[in-house]
């Protein structure tokens, strides 16, 4: 199975380039190459029966077959004139004289595409075919499955592959769901599975496997969680006890008093980071809930116990604001925190690098630039990453090795329903914020179609002594040029908003132009700024109260709801404006209504897996083979859950895979640990 794709028979240099292209290196990646989408060929037609515009798939042979030659600019035209019981039909094909050699006269083929009038006459137009009796005729009849491609591969190319690899090494493929789960759940054997997905006799069978696939997939990956839980325990680490007076005293350092799940999520943190054990742990917050504040506390007492934390952030800008942030909550504490990113000057940053390795720097904030192999701790304890999705799991794992005893937390904004996230995160603690800080008040939410309107909402809001956020979807020349940009429109509101200043902030800014529009906005220099979602994470100006998004329906409900977080930032009341136009569809409707009736970031999550299913979720936690496209709507939950309690099970009675029944799984998991295992950050 794990077989390097160049070894298999039939593979050649060229083949082997193109199959790597679309993600093929082993034999096991070839055969778990599912497809994307099913055409139903099943229906034979005969000739007699065919009608303009469709689609057929008819069993003929050709009676005449006449090449013609490119003339004057005109294609090469193939034409075939073929016959079945009912009659005959003309079918053509351009610029592919070769296909000639492949037909011969009166013998039978399966032949399928478009049927159109060429003056008067029913023809086919570049119809596929195969020998009607050819063992792999598969490739044109029956349920054909269709895969992503690169270019110069070809479907029928990769069917015939998988369906003689299939073949031949169906006696080497590993079984790793034991017969106990199988039976249990009714799934089909790993052959059966693999057959079915690809060639499916029908509809029922590629649902059957698919159920294998997702439970199979989850199922693998618990093990290895429950696997890795044990192995942390075995590594032990100098335990911390911090007193109830210090952590009184850190706290009353605020200028405000904590919520209740604030109080319960920085208890649940500090024990972690006093524990003898390494730790991880889940985040969860809505946004604007005061997650920061939270770790901000944690890291405090780790930097007066002696050891120190890092923070790992997905932009500068965000960078930036956590470090301001850190030193505002820690005056009077003498906290040593530092910033590092790709900005910082090279003799700056060996300055910070020495300081760092020498115990002189308690907290250090950055972004990737964080991960440079010459950052070296004295004594890391903690280490937090926010919004963790954005990072590739290669750097988070990166970040850990760095503290290989360090409590990790990660901060998530991104709310995942709690079902989904037990599941998903099984091999974390989790702590959730719920509540916000008694200041804060949810804006008002409206989908509103009269763009002026709210532009003269914004002029008295501004007069007011308030700013306000115009966000759109795109920086300039991306994608639909019909959909307005961030830059042509700053361009308008200049003009638009006049005598007030306007300022543009995008991600193809550099870091010091970021950071000053950043400033000048946090200084009310700036009254209207006009972005992209840059925005979206971690930009604090309590005085931005109004936020107007055009194009809302080009934004997830997460990030929509994130960028809401903006004007959420004081007690002062808010806005949250989605404009849109009068034709914008039903369903996209729909979806903005979420938004726009609920401001509880959880419940939205849970809206968003009725309408969307958990693909999208997922999609970002993919951990081995299992393609997104194979998720669906929301049984598929289900079955995570199952997945979950029979990978439990298994490990309870037999925690080092020993039992014969359950060698498959530990064969399969030598080579899926390493891919596994960089998502879990081990």
């Amino acid at each position: 199975m794990d077989t390097p794709i160049r070894f298999v028979k039939g593979i050649g240099p060229r083949k082997e380039k193109l199959l790597k292209k679309i993600g093929i290196f082993s034999l096991k990646d070839l055969l778990y190459y599912f497809p994307r989408k099913y055409q139903d060929r099943r229906e034979l037609s005969l000739i007699g029966e065919v009608k303009e515009g469709r689609f057929y798939l008819v069993k003929a042979e050709p009676i005449s077959l006449q090449a013609r030659k490119p003339f004057r600019g005109r294609k090469a035209l193939l034409e075939a004139l073929l016959r079945d019981s009912s009659g005959t039909i003309l079918s053509v094909w351009f610029n592919q004289p070769y296909l000639k050699n492949y037909l011969k006269k009166n013998q039978f083929y399966y032949f399928y595409g478009r049927v159109q009038r060429y003056k008067g006459r029913l023809q086919f137009i570049s119809p596929e075919f195969e020998e009607a009796d050819f063992v792999e005729n598969f490739k044109i009849k029956g349920i054909v499955p269709f895969y992503r491609l690169t270019q110069n591969l070809t479907q029928k190319n990769l069917r015939s592959l998988i369906f003689t690899c299939l073949d031949k090494y169906r006696g080497k493929l590993l079984e790793p769901l034991p017969f106990e789960i199988r039976k249990r759940f009714g799934f089909p054997n790993i052959y059966q599975a693999l057959k079915n997905i690809h060639f499916p006799p029908d509809f029922e069978e590629i649902k059957q496997a698919r159920r294998r696939f997702i439970f199979e997939e989850f199922f693998l990956l618990q093990i290895l969680i429950y696997r890795r839980k044990a192995e942390v325990r075995l590594k032990k680490r100098e335990p911390l006890n911090f007193s109830p007076s210090q952590i009184e005293r850190i706290k009353k350092n605020l200028e405000f008093t904590l919520t209740e799940d604030q109080e319960k999520a920085l208890g649940e943190i500090i024990s972690d980071i006093g524990s003898p054990y390494r730790t991880s742990r889940l985040l969860q917050g809505d946004t604007g809930c005061g997650k920061t504040v939270v770790v901000a506390l944690a890291s405090f007492l780790t930097a007066k116990n002696g050891f120190q934390s890092a923070f790992m952030v997905p932009t500068e800008v965000l960078a930036f604001q956590h470090r301001e942030n850190l030193k505002k909550l820690a005056k009077g504490l003498n906290i040593r925190i530092e910033l590092i990113s790709s900005a910082t000057p090279s003799k700056k940053k060996k300055e910070i690098f020495k300081k760092v390795s020498e115990g002189r720097v308690d907290i250090i904030v950055g972004t990737h630039a964080l991960l440079n192999e010459d950052l070296k701790f004295k004594n890391l304890r903690f280490i937090v990453i926010d919004e963790q999705h954005r990072f590739g799991v290669g750097q988070r794992v990166l970040l850990a090795k760095k503290g290989q005893t360090s409590s990790i937390v990660i901060m998530s904004a991104t709310p995942i329903p709690r079902s989904l996230a037990l599941t998903l995160y099984s091999d974390l603690e989790v702590s959730l914020i719920k509540s916000y800080p008694r200041q804060r008040k949810p804006p008002l939410t409206q989908i509103i179609e009269e763009r002026d309107k709210v532009y003269q909402f914004i002029r008295e809001k501004v007069k007011e002594g308030q700013q306000a956020y115009i966000i759109y979807a795109l920086v300039e020349g991306e994608e639909d040029s019909e959909l307005e940009s961030a830059v042509k429109m700053y361009e308008k509101l200049t003009e638009e908003f006049k005598p007030f200043k306007v300022g543009l902030l995008h991600g193809r800014l550099s870091s010091s132009q970021k950071e000053k529009v950043l400033r000048d906005f946090r200084k009310g220099k700036i009254k209207i700024l006009v972005s992209t979602s840059v925005v979206e994470v971690g930009v604090d100006v309590p005085q931005a109260t109004v936020m107007v998004v055009e194009n809302p329906e080009r934004f997830g409900l997460a990030q929509l709801h994130q960028l809401r977080g903006r004007v959420m930032r004081s007690s002062q009341a808010s806005y949250f404006f989605m404009v849109v136009n009068k034709d914008l569809p039903y369903s996209a409707r729909r979806r903005l209504e979420v938004i726009a009736q609920n401001c509880d970031g959880f419940k939205i999550a849970e809206e968003d897996l009725k309408l969307r299913g958990p693909g999208d979720i997922l999609g970002t936690l993919q951990s081995g083979y299992l393609p997104k496209s194979i998720l669906q709507p929301q049984q598929d939950l289900e079955l995570l859950h199952k997945a979950r309690y029979s990978a439990f099970q298994i490990i309870r009675k037999d925690p080092f895979l020993q039992r014969r029944e359950n060698q498959g799984i530990r064969e399969f998991l030598k080579e899926k640990q390493d891919r596994c295992m960089l998502w879990l950050g081990g």
